[in-house]
Order: C-alpha cells, then structure tokens, then sequence
C-alpha cells in the first residue's frame, strides 16, 4: 500500500514540481533584470489575487473530496453541482470587479495601472474555475494527465516570458500583423514597465490551462444534475475551509503588503524574493499534499485510518526536517544561485519562514481529522486565532518606529506553531492520538533539526564542517527511523 502511494506521490510531484522549478529559474531572471521596487510591484499584485482566490475557492476542492469519500452520493451529480456553484461565485466576481475596477485600483494604489487589474482579474477567473477539474483528475488518479496539464501550462507561461523580454521591441514592427494582434500589441505598448509582460504571459497561460480543461467539463458536468440539496450541504461544509483558507492567505500575504506601504518597495522586494526561497518548504507540503490527500479521504471508512493516518504524518515531518536542514544548512549557496545580491538583505527570514512553513505543513495534515468527521467549522476557529496572532504580530510591525521586517517572519512561525499545539491539544482525546515514544521522537527530531540549522547559519563560513554535519544528520535519522519508518516501504 505505502509503494503504491509512494509511487503516486512522485508522479503528482513532477506535475506540481516541474512548474514550480520553472518559476525559480525565472526567480534569478527577475531579480537580475528587474529594480527591487518592481519586484515588490510583482509580488504585491500576486499577494492581493491570493486573498481574493482564497475567498472564491469557497473550500470546494475539499468538499469536492470529501463529498466522494461518501457513498450516498452519485459521483457525477457531485462533480457537476459543485462546478456549477463554483462557476456561478467566479463569474459574479468577474462581473462586479470589472464593473468596480476604478474604485478598486484607487484603494489599492494602483492608479497608474488599471490595466495589471484587469489581467489579474482574468488570472483569477481561470484559475479559480480550474480548481475542481484538477481535482476531478486527481481523483480519478490520472497522475499523466495533471502532469501534462501542468507543464504545458509553464511552457506557455515560460515562452511568452522569454518572447516580451527578449524579442518583443523587434518583433512588434513587423509590418504584416493582423489588425487585431496589432490592437493586443499597442495595449501592451501601454504597459508602463516590464511587470506588465510577466502578468501578460500568466494571463495566456491560465487562459491556456482553461482551454485544457474545457472537454471535462463538457463531458461530466451536466445542468440536469444539479442538486440543490446537496448544493446547499456542500456550501455548509465548504464555508468553514473558505474562511480558514483566507486566514491563510493572510498569514501568509499580510506581511508583504505592509511592507510595501510601510517601509518601502526596496525593503520589501528583497523581503519577497527571501519569502520565495523560504516557500520551498510549501513545495514539499503540496508535493506531499497532492498525492495523500485523496488518500486520506478514501481510507476515512475503514477500521484502522487513525493508524494510516498518525503513521504518514509522522513520515511527513521526518522528511519535512531533513529536507529543512538541507535547504537552511545550504542558505548562502541556494540564495546565489537563485536571487541577485541586491536582494541578500533579507536573507535571515528563511530559516524562520521554512519552519513556520513545516509547521502549516503539519497543520495541513492533522486537519484531515476534522474534515472527515465533517467538522470544518474546528479548522475555522483556529485559523482565526492563527490569523490574530499575524494580525498582532504586524500590529506590532507598524506600531514601533524603525521597526524591521523580522517582526513579520517571527509571526509567521508563532501563527502556524500555535494552531499546530492548539490542534493537537483539541483533538487528541478524540481521533489523534500519536504513541508517546513517537511524540517524543516528533520533539527530538524538531529540536535536533533546528539546533543543528542554527549553528550551520551561525558558522556559515566553514563550509567542510557544514557539509558533514548535513552528511552525519542524515545518517544518524536513517539509523533512527530505519524500523519505525522506511521499512514500510519494502
């Protein structure tokens, strides 16, 4: 069974992975060519779509799952009455931000580029409305199809960005043009600075990835199926999970968009090109995510899934610290090679950032518990509490005067550490219930890991020592976990 999964989890991870390795090949390229103050443009325009993706994802990707891990359901009035909800909540956003577009842009700050607006409300549309055939494919465990769908999605995305950086100025003088590729080239014209081509081209892309998934929906969503009952229990169950993916989407945005209108563009360039590095850790959540989730789901009938369950998330922090340790314990080596020097100020908000991320990562997996007794409203309260720990935490941030954006990264890790504790706390009296020799190994590995991260970081010079520190961790949590944990893969 862990073979099969493993195996699944790999094929998934080079359909999320691949994109994503692509985007921090591009991260170098940005941070090359483009001024701090337009990095901070870019990351702040893709901060503010998350919050809004996070409200109009209503949570339906886990209640998608959820819903067919139910056998009273038919599978096809599942999936076709929970796209058309999603459908309607996306095309009533499109029509109302379209409409509202001047107000918008005026509180946001962007006056000077309604047409960024535009595009990223285009962004949002399709990816949104991407959302649940993706999950469709996943549960029909087409792992080559999600792939292919996933690479061609960053190609289209990689050769446009390539195209307007490189040729675009040469290539937009070609006299024989369409008259209506003409009309797209003077609106491009009007962009005001590069930022502009790299919206551009994920806009194509996610139109890309909508036209992919088209014959899905014109093959299994029919309105003939859909139901309103059902309709209403899944907007019950999934407006819990909406509301703590917002709590997330702050947790994870609201310090960058400070940043940016409190100190400077500078500062808060070179804070989100850290941030990225520090979001490899989110790589190996979602990587880990893709392939067990409806997993989780599937085993949540059967007799023993509190063992299946405790087992895989005790394999996901193993390998979540080693993968911390390798990642901080070769900081200064990744951060060259990734982002350019006039971005290195930030560069001690990764380990903080990485651990906080492992800690949401945790979280993520023990959340499973409360969605399959159809309790999301639990995830919902401690989201909250995560989210009013950042909201003080960057209270703080603008309340002191010469504050430094250290603030914010140590709210990331208390906000994602606390909901862990107080999740573990709530529910381990009745459906999580971790052995206490595993408890203590969970202890002993995260103190172990971070003890070990802090002093690579605080003796970064001595490079030999470091490798064989990394080398020995490695080592001695392999002797550790050979029984507990990589003989179930025999």
């Amino acid at each position: 069974m862990y073979k099969k999964l493993l195996i699944q989890t790999i094929i998934y991870s080079i359909g999320f992975l691949l994109p994503k390795i692509m985007n921090y090949a591009f991260l170098k390229f940005f941070t090359k060519y483009l001024k701090r103050e337009e990095f901070s443009l870019y990351t702040d325009m893709y901060a503010l779509s998350f919050l809004v993706i996070g409200f109009l994802s209503f949570g339906l990707e886990n209640t998608y799952f959820r819903f067919l891990s139910k056998k009273n359901h038919n599978k096809e009035v599942i999936f076709s009455t929970i796209v058309i909800i999603q459908f309607f909540i996306t095309s009533f956003f499109l029509i109302l931000s379209v409409n509202s577009i001047k107000y918008l842009i005026s509180i946001a700050g962007y006056k000077n580029h309604p047409e960024y607006f535009f595009m990223f409300f285009l962004i949002i549309f399709f990816d949104t409305i991407c959302i649940l055939p993706m999950a469709w494919i996943r549960a029909n465990e087409m792992a080559l199809r999600y792939t292919t769908i996933n690479v061609i999605n960053i190609l289209v995305q990689s050769i446009f960005i390539i195209y307007m950086f490189s040729f675009y100025t040469s290539l937009k003088m070609i006299p024989f043009i369409p008259k209506f590729y003409s009309s797209i080239f003077e609106w491009i014209n009007s962009f005001t600075d590069k930022i502009g081509y790299i919206f551009f081209a994920n806009m194509i892309a996610s139109l890309s990835n909508f036209i992919l998934i088209i014959p899905i929906f014109l093959r299994k969503v029919s309105i003939k199926k859909f139901n309103k009952i059902l309709a209403k229990e899944m907007l019950n169950y999934g407006i819990p999970i909406m509301l703590g993916t917002i709590a997330f989407s702050i947790n994870e945005n609201l310090d960058k968009i400070l940043i940016k209108r409190w100190l400077s563009d500078e500062i808060n360039g070179s804070y989100s090109a850290c941030y990225k590095i520090a979001s490899f850790m989110s790589l190996y959540i979602r990587a880990f995510r893709l392939g067990i989730e409806p997993f989780f789901f599937k085993k949540s009938e059967d007799a023993d899934a509190k063992y299946y369950y405790e087992e895989i998330i005790y394999i996901f922090i193993i390998l979540g610290l080693i993968f911390y340790v390798l990642i901080c314990g070769n900081i200064t080596i990744i951060i060259d090679f990734l982002i350019d020097q006039k971005y290195h100020m930030a560069i001690s908000i990764i380990p903080i950032i990485m651990m906080g991320n492992l800690f949401l990562g945790i979280y993520t997996n023990l959340s499973i518990f409360y969605k399959i007794i159809d309790k999301p409203i639990i995830g919902t309260y401690i989201s909250l509490i995560g989210v009013s720990i950042t909201i003080l935490f960057n209270i703080a941030f603008i309340s002191i005067p010469n504050s430094s954006f250290m603030i914010p990264a140590w709210g990331t890790i208390t906000s994602y550490g606390s909901m862990v504790l107080i999740l573990y706390f709530w529910g381990k009296k009745k459906f999580l219930k971790f052995y206490n020799t595993k408890k203590w190994n969970i202890i002993l590995h995260l103190l172990f890991a971070f003890l070990l991260v802090s002093y690579i970081i605080n003796n970064k010079n001595r490079i030999e020592i470091n490798f064989f520190l990394q080398f020995l961790y490695i080592i001695i949590v392999f002797l550790f976990e050979k029984d507990n944990f990589f003989s179930k893969f025999k």
